[in-house]
């Protein structure tokens, strides 16, 4: 908790001090939720909410939805096709614009692989963006790729650390990047919480962001006979 604190602290010095726009005035927050839901040794479900703010509880900026299909290749990878549906307010930034709305479908590639007591992700996403402005509809699409690193302290409290840099297909490739550190809390067998910082490069603004989340799993797949069981 110390450590969060520092960070928090640091954050906001860091903020006043380097303050450009409106949205780099404040730390912002996001709250997560996402859930996993194993169907059986080949598939499984994902759904997963964001609710993002300017400030840590005001100034209303991003409302995500989504639901991805998983098929598990190995024990260590999957693909995965889903959906997304974005609300979407830049009014904080630009006045009197009109949410953008956006519809998102994307495919993703996950592997999970360990180094020593070092659990490490690697997820590759494309991304297909159907956005919907005021004066106008418009296709874009992206890729971006995710490292994570998780190490567990305990039994029930993990680090966890990640590297995402996106690449748009259109104009301004290198347009966003996104570095999450935080703590992580194992509340029961089936759920966990964390909470961290983000710093988000996003269109040459550098955005502090507080992270929430939370999220659960439950798995209907069959126990497996052993053979003293039989």
């Amino acid at each position: 908790m110390r450590i969060l604190l520092t960070i928090v602290f640091l954050t906001l010095v860091a903020t006043n001090l380097n303050a450009q726009n409106p949205s780099e005035n404040h730390l912002g927050s996001w709250y997560t939720y996402g859930s996993h839901h194993r169907l059986s040794e080949r598939f499984s479900l994902n759904p997963y909410a964001e609710l993002r703010f300017y400030e840590a509880s005001s100034n209303y900026n991003l409302a995500y939805i989504s639901l991805r299909g998983n098929y598990h290749l190995k024990n260590n990878q999957t693909l995965g096709i889903g959906y997304a549906y974005l609300d979407i307010d830049t009014v904080f930034e630009f006045d009197h614009q009109p949410n953008i709305h956006e519809h998102r479908v994307y495919e993703q590639y996950v592997i999970n692989h360990k180094i020593a007591k070092i659990n490490i992700q690697h997820r590759a996403k494309l991304e297909h963006r159907f956005l919907d402005f005021v004066d106008r509809n418009e296709l874009q699409n992206r890729f971006r790729y995710r490292m994570s690193f998780t190490y567990n302290l305990s039994k029930s409290v993990f680090i966890n650390v990640s590297e995402e840099p996106f690449v748009n297909f259109q104009d301004q490739v290198f347009h966003e990047n996104r570095f999450y550190s935080g703590l992580g809390f194992k509340v029961t067998k089936h759920s966990q919480l964390q909470i961290g910082y983000l710093k988000q490069h996003i269109r040459k603004n550098n955005l502090n962001r507080i992270q929430v989340g939370i999220s659960f799993k439950t798995d209907n797949r069959k126990p497996k006979t052993t053979l003293a069981q039989l």
